[in-house]
């Protein structure tokens, strides 16, 4: 959802759980610190110590045990491939092309293309994702309530897609029987509404196997009014099955 950014204390606040057992060999601040990835998102903290991953970027158990009841002050790995910044990728949001139509309507039109793609999902962990344009999760868009959207999409992939929008648009461009075919394109229009945080996600069968590897995003649109300023991100979450025995060995934000 989008937010404003409110500043946090240090440490750990009165009455908020510990850092769990499992995750008793790293500081919470090691996890939070060491959350940034390139190409897909945040790391989900627990990640880390999963299958002998990068163990080398773990802080020693009593390096830990000496810093965790002051709140985690001790040494950071920074483990940012590329000088990744993960803020930017969380608060980087698509206007599209804008015009306006005979009638005085704003047009947005956007691009999108469906590609196969490896991304590294973790320092060293590569990931054979779907993507819409080369990432995951899909590029956040934004727009206004009433706005005619346009997005041109072609599946450039090896696999059938689709891109279906949560909201209410007419059947036909709702991207659930339109099957986009490898090497076609398809033109999806509606007008953004309602207002809100919406979800978009291909809708092609097996429909958890398409979202799973990476054909999703967020889609913004504000309310005719605005919104009041804020600092804004938008964090959508992804388990990865990196080794495709039906269980999530990673979880990515962003």
């Amino acid at each position: 959802m989008t937010t404003g950014c409110h500043s946090a204390p240090a440490g750990d606040e009165p009455g908020r759980p510990k850092t769990p057992p499992a995750l008793s060999g790293v500081s919470r601040r090691a996890i939070l610190k060491g959350g940034a990835l390139a190409g897909a998102a945040a790391l989900g903290g627990a990640a880390l110590g999963l299958g002998g991953q990068r163990k080398d970027l773990l802080l020693p158990r009593a390096e830990v045990s000496d810093i965790h009841g002051a709140g985690g002050t001790g040494p950071i790995r920074d483990i940012r491939p590329g000088g990744f910044d993960p803020t930017a990728f969380a608060s980087r949001f698509d206007g599209g092309r804008v015009s306006r139509l005979p009638g005085g309507q704003t047009l947005r039109e956007y691009d999108f293309v469906a590609l196969d793609r490896e991304i590294e999902i973790a320092p060293g962990v590569w990931f054979p994702a779907w993507t819409y344009n080369g990432r995951v999760p899909g590029p956040t868009i934004r727009a206004t309530e009433g706005d005619r959207i346009r997005v041109f999409f072609h599946n450039a992939g090896s696999h059938p897609h689709t891109i279906h929008f949560h909201g209410f648009h007419p059947a036909d461009m709702d991207g659930v029987f339109e099957v986009v075919e490898p090497g076609q394109r398809f033109l999806y229009e509606f007008d953004a509404e309602p207002f809100g945080l919406h979800l978009y996600h291909c809708h092609t069968t097996p429909l958890r196997r398409h979202i799973h590897k990476g054909l999703y995003g967020a889609f913004i649109v504000d309310p005719p009014g605005g919104r009041p300023p804020a600092r804004e991100y938008v964090l959508v979450m992804n388990g990865f099955d990196t080794d495709f025995d039906g269980g999530n060995e990673f979880y990515a934000v962003n």
